[in-house]
């Protein structure tokens, strides 16, 4: 008989599952509720879950902190390792909000210029501003994709699983296989079905090699998600900095060669080195409503524009194309190590000399006898009349100096 999740009647903790399986790395939090499901023979996540209706919410995009909370209890994982298996965990860096009422067409997408000057293409944006309200940039339209040699390369179906990444339409191909993702259908922990291959077909969805620029565009994609920073060849940027760069490039290189002015000779050598043609919807619909095999090619030929802009092959005409530019290399001068006649003479003041010695002397009197019949002596030798040996011994009374003789 199989275990299911309950809650002993009066009891108000929450008790994990008997049997609760690990979430895989970059599965999706649904995918990882199906598997669940599986171990008790379930149909519906909402009966893993009672008393809360997960029914109601789209759970890999946000996940009210009452129902992770809970799920994290009940699955024995942290709430941090649940949290990024949702969109929501992705936020400001991928998006800025999960709410399309919280994401700007214009600030997300036209914050940078890499390829077109900002003047030029602001003229053409229009063109691709989303018509209804419920644009997110990359999760507009989330589909499944999986890579081919990954689901063949599985000991067992019970590992099948959807990885949040690739729902979206950030990401093109496996970093593992270089190969592209393939869109399908998924039964987390039971089956994958191609879309390419007849239902029920044993036929197999052959692996489509990519780029090499490709490849290390997603590399980047990954890396930004996992550290929060990519490395980039004129220093490490925010993640956030390089979604919104990546999908400007994107924007730009669909911008239409006759709207390009004299950077239209850019264009056509990003995509000849990119190794497709335009789709031509690409011109007038936002990147996230494109079709699958059309989003492949746009972010083959952003990919193609970067590595070209890195390589130098080609500049950009954007004020922000400096974020890509290899930085030129700047000899410094090590300059001349300082000596000392390199410094001036400070000017003798033999006045200032001449007073400080007799405030040395003065100094020493107040304490010494031997100082002070010394200093009485060389005064004395001045002294012509017996009024200035008077006023002689009265400067040393002044100066608080002991005569310890009889002046004579």
């Amino acid at each position: 008989m199989t275990a299911r999740p309950e809650t002993e009647p009066g009891d108000d903790r929450i008790r994990p599952w008997p049997l609760h399986p690990a979430p895989l790395p970059n599965e999706s939090l649904t995918s990882w509720l199906s598997r669940t499901c599986e171990v008790y023979s379930l149909t519906n996540p909402a009966h893993l879950l009672t008393g809360f209706d997960i029914a109601a919410h789209e759970l890999d995009r946000y996940t009210p902190e009452p129902i992770l909370t809970a799920l994290a209890e009940r699955g024995a994982v942290p709430v941090e390792r649940l949290r990024p298996m949702t969109l929501a965990g992705w936020t400001p860096w991928l998006l800025d909000s999960t709410d399309p009422a919280g994401c700007d067409f214009d600030t997300y997408v036209h914050q940078f210029s890499i390829l077109l000057p900002a003047d030029l293409a602001i003229e053409d944006q229009r063109r691709r501003t989303p018509t209804d309200d419920a644009w997110l940039p990359w999760v507009s339209a989330m589909g499944s994709r999986a890579c081919p040699t990954c689901i063949d390369s599985l000991e067992t179906t019970a590992d099948i699983t959807v990885c949040l990444l690739q729902q979206t339409s950030v990401l093109s191909s496996c970093l593992h296989h270089h190969c592209r993702l393939e869109p399908c259908f998924v039964l987390p922990g039971h089956a994958v079905f191609w879309d390419q291959v007849r239902f029920g077909s044993e036929e197999r969805v052959p692996p489509v090699p990519v780029s090499a620029a490709v490849t290390e565009l997603d590399r980047r994609t990954t890396a930004a998600l996992r550290t929060g920073w990519v490395e980039l060849r004129t220093g490490r940027v925010h993640a956030a900095v390089w979604f919104r760069l990546l999908r400007a490039v994107v924007d730009e290189v669909s911008t239409p060669l006759c709207r390009a002015s004299r950077w239209a000779t850019r264009l056509v050598a990003i995509w000849k080195a990119a190794g497709y043609s335009r789709p031509p919807r690409a011109a007038r619909v936002p990147f996230e409503d494109l079709r699958g095999d059309e989003q492949a090619k746009v972010l083959g030929a952003a990919a193609a524009a970067i590595t070209m802009i890195e390589n130098g092959e080609i500049d950009g005409g954007g004020v922000d194309a400096s974020l890509l530019r290899p930085r030129l290399y700047e000899p410094v001068d090590p300059g001349t190590a300082p000596t000392r006649s390199s410094y001036p003479v400070p000017e003798r003041n033999a006045w200032a000399e001449v007073h400080a010695a007799a405030e040395e002397a003065i100094a020493a009197a107040r304490v010494d006898p031997a100082s002070a019949r010394s200093l009485y002596d060389f005064l004395r030798w001045g002294c012509r009349t017996a009024q200035k040996l008077d006023e002689t011994v009265q400067l040393f009374v002044d100066h608080g100096i002991p005569l310890h003789h009889p002046p004579t």
